[in-house]
This record gives C-alpha cells, structure tokens and sequence, in this order.
C-alpha cells in the first residue's frame, strides 16, 4: 500500500502496479491532464511536479520529473501538480506572475516552469536570478526566449522556508 497526500487529500493505493510513473499516475488515475509528457526521458521539464516530505518539524519541497519518477516514491510524502496551485478561482501567485510577465507562448512548458518556481518559492526566503536560473535549468521552451520566464523567477514573491506543521 502506498499512503500519502494529493495535494491536501489523504490517498491511499493498493492495486497501483510499482512500475508506474507519476506522470501516468496523475494522467491515467486520476484525470489530472496539466502535468505534460514532452521527452518522456527527464530532459524537458514539461512533467515537473512537486513532491513534500516532513523535515524536523518543517515541509521540504522538491521538484522531480513525473515522467520518471515511479508511485512508491509517494509514500509517506504530498503530491502537488500544477492543478492545485488554484485556490477559490484565484491563479497561485507564481501562475499569476507568469501572465504578469508574458513567460508563456504556446503554454505547453508553462506548468513544469511554474511547479520549478513554486518549488523554489516555498523553500528560499530569498534568492538571486542565479538561483532561479539554477531552479529552471531542468525545463525547456521552444518557443520563446527565458528572460520573461526569469524575470518573473525573480520578480519577488519570497515566501517562508516550509510550513510548520
């Protein structure tokens, strides 16, 4: 059995077979479409997600490739997609400043660029444009130029390091 939280719901699979990715997990089991395929090898960045985990009495964010990444590495830990950065309507503050900042095109890349950045967001206080280059460094656009997409990474928005629990 595997047990952890989507999101904030407490999910519980027994009949998952070991060998699948997150990416089909999130795609296939549970409807979730936002989370991209691009490479299917790690290299884009398109299927990036944010997995959770309890350190000392703080939440530790850490982004991963859903295309690689296998559910038993779920267990004990939270699942964040691109889906639940929405909240009563309201885009996340690091969607909203993708918009703000025009660090989209075709919008293919946009939920593993946004999901890199509020990865970034919810474990820096602070941090410098090299350090959200460094956080972006996993994703690919092919369509337009990063500078907006890195702008917007330092745009500000500095939140806490993890939450208490």
């Amino acid at each position: 059995m595997i047990e952890f939280l989507l999101n904030q719901t407490l999910t519980r699979e027994t009949d998952l077979d070991p060998n699948t990715t997150l990416l089909h997990y999130l795609r296939r089991h549970q409807g979730r479409c936002g989370t991209k395929e691009g490479c299917a090898s790690g290299d884009c960045g398109a299927c990036t997600v944010v997995l959770a985990e309890v350190e000392g009495e703080t939440l530790r964010y850490r982004s991963v490739n859903a295309c690689l990444t296998f559910v038993t590495a779920l267990h004990g830990k939270q699942l964040i997609s691109v889906e639940d950065l929405k909240h009563h309507g309201q885009l996340h503050s690091v969607q909203q400043a993708m918009v703000d900042c025009h660090g989209s095109q075709c919008g293919f890349c946009t939920p593993g660029f946004v999901m890199s950045l509020f990865c970034l967001q919810k474990n820096s206080t602070h941090y410098q444009r090299q350090q959200a280059q460094q956080a972006l460094a996993g994703n690919l656009c092919r369509c337009t130029g990063y500078r907006p997409i890195i702008d917007r990474g330092t745009a500000g928005l500095r939140k806490p390091r993890g939450r208490r629990l």
